[in-house]
């Protein structure tokens, strides 16, 4: 009896030897099985999200697709992907990668390593690539969807047949979108030692130096904001009542600086801007130089005075010009 005890016992110390490595081969199985189940839940999502945007007027499509990162991470490479919403806004990319949470499969991290193409309606294509240009989707339901773009050391090239862009480079870039309560949507923009393009007042004001921006708005209405084309998108927003209100907005360039207070704004059956804006711009003539500008004169006049060269006035934008008080600084900006 007690040799026959022993024996016994040996055998079920053995056995409890191999339990770990019994316990780790199923737990191994068991998460193989799932991360590949899940795999073919996000194909299946990912189907699914696209076929109910585009029923919406939205598209999302690519030409590949491969789902890896396994086994701790769930990741999907696409071909020429593109996005696009009804008014005609779209972004295109040759290669685009992007990760989500296994559980939570609507709100996707992108990263564009060879850069993207937008289409601005009405006036073209820019190809926009940098060191760094990611983005962040989700809330992919409601109108404007989350959105978050970051980039760094931007370059933005318009195509040979359209209109200029008015960023040329930024060494940074932000964009956020997001929709608000009472049908409102959010638009933040930032970008630092940018060289731009613009025209008029903004463009006198950054002339060819580097400059730095901040443009916070809202805009009403924004559930109106749809239609065949872009044109027809805004004029419905605009026919229903849609405003944009500025919360702050600054363009920084060497001494110069302008910013724009408040005002609410707002666009004619033109496609101008019109509306009115409280506003301050400080610049630092060259007394040496010519005065060609409004802005300038008065600039001088408070330069050569002793006072702190600072314009405060309303910018007014009405008949498809830009009125500085008294003096008209050009064209109205338009939006199609």
């Amino acid at each position: 009896m007690t040799h026959n005890d022993a024996a016994s016992s040996r055998k079920a110390r053995r056995s409890r030897l191999f339990t770990p490595f019994v316990l780790a081969a199923l737990v191994a199985g068991g998460w193989s099985y799932g991360w590949f189940w899940l795999r073919g839940q996000a194909e299946q999502r990912m189907d699914e999200q696209a076929a109910d945007l585009k029923s919406r007027g939205y598209d999302l499509s690519w030409s590949a697709r491969t789902f890896h990162g396994f086994p701790f991470r769930m990741n999907v490479d696409l071909a020429d992907a593109r996005v696009a919403e009804p008014t005609g806004w779209a972004v295109r990319a040759p290669v685009l990668k992007g990760e989500a949470e296994i559980f939570d499969l609507t709100h996707w991290v992108l990263v564009a390593e060879r850069g993207v193409v937008l289409t601005r309606p009405e006036a073209g294509d820019v190809t926009i690539t940098g060191q760094a240009l990611r983005a962040s989707i989700s809330h992919v339901s409601e109108y404007p969807p989350r959105v978050s773009v970051e980039g760094a050391k931007l370059i933005f090239v318009p195509a040979p047949s359209a209109k200029p862009f008015e960023l040329v480079s930024a060494e940074d870039m932000q964009l956020h979108l997001r929709a608000g309560p009472d049908d409102q949507g959010a638009i933040f923009f930032k970008a630092g030692g940018a060289k731009t393009a613009f025209t008029g007042l903004l463009g006198r004001i950054a002339q060819d130096k580097t400059a730095s921006m901040v443009l916070e708005t809202r805009l009403s209405h924004v559930s109106y904001l749809r239609g065949r084309n872009w044109e027809a998108a805004v004029k419905r927003w605009s026919q229903a009542g849609g405003q944009i209100t500025l919360q702050q907005s600054q363009i920084l360039a060497g001494d110069a600086v302008g910013k724009a207070k408040s005002g609410v704004l707002s666009v004619d059956d033109r496609g101008r801007v019109t509306g009115s804006l409280n506003v301050a711009i400080k610049e630092r003539p060259d007394l040496s130089q010519p005065i060609r500008t409004p802005e300038q004169a008065v600039a001088a006049a408070a330069q050569a005075i002793g006072q702190e060269p600072v314009i405060e006035a309303d910018l007014n934008f009405r008949n498809g010009r830009t009125m500085l008080g008294l003096f008209d600084t050009g064209p109205a900006p338009t939006v199609y």
